[in-house]
């Protein structure tokens, strides 16, 4: 019975401090959502907008001559999803000694402008690393036509990730009415 008065009395001094509690926070409202942007994650969308950074290394073989060619690729298009993206790329080249057309025995410089259409083999969605593939078809000032396609591997996540590749270039040259074919190592970075 001790325990019974004891737990009734506690209640009746617990209920004028509830009440008055209630009474005097009942009249507020809350906040409105605030007006500015929802959060996006952009490393998370399938779709958007990409670019990519990539350096290559590579030997081509002329009919006269073998020379090495080095050329940096700067590229940004739209990913229409993980297995479909669509560039523009810029890739400033330099052909070292021996290049045919040229004329001279120092490098020369060229300068590819080109459609770039790349993707996945395989999803991403659950993987480190996945294969993929690329084409490059454009036309290299003042040389000529230019075709790049290359296949190699992505690494990191489904937005942000290295990619590494083996390359072939193919590359006209009008001035000289031939053509040289390259065989390269393609790294980059891509977001």
């Amino acid at each position: 019975m001790r325990k019974f008065l004891l737990a009734f009395s506690f209640a009746l001094m617990l209920l004028p401090a509830t009440l008055m509690g209630q009474a005097k926070h009942s009249g507020y409202t809350l906040p409105d959502e605030p007006k500015r942007a929802k959060y996006i994650d952009f490393p998370s969308l399938d779709q958007g907008l990409w670019f990519a950074a990539q350096a290559t290394g590579a030997m081509a073989f002329g009919k006269s001559a073998s020379f090495p060619i080095a050329q940096v690729d700067l590229i940004g298009g739209y990913r229409f999803n993980e297995f479909i993206k669509l560039g523009l790329g810029i890739s400033p080249r330099l052909a070292l000694a021996g290049a045919p057309g040229y004329g001279f025995s120092g490098g020369a410089v060229s300068l590819p402008v080109y459609l770039d259409v790349r993707g996945n083999v395989i999803s991403q969605e659950s993987r480190m690393s996945v294969p993929w593939w690329s084409v490059d078809l454009g036309y290299s000032i003042p040389e000529g036509f230019y075709a790049s396609p290359t296949v190699g591997v992505r690494v990191g996540g489904p937005r942000n990730n290295f990619i590494a590749g083996v390359t072939y270039i193919f590359q006209s040259v009008a001035a000289a009415n031939t053509s040289y074919h390259a065989v390269g190592l393609r790294l980059g970075y891509e977001f």
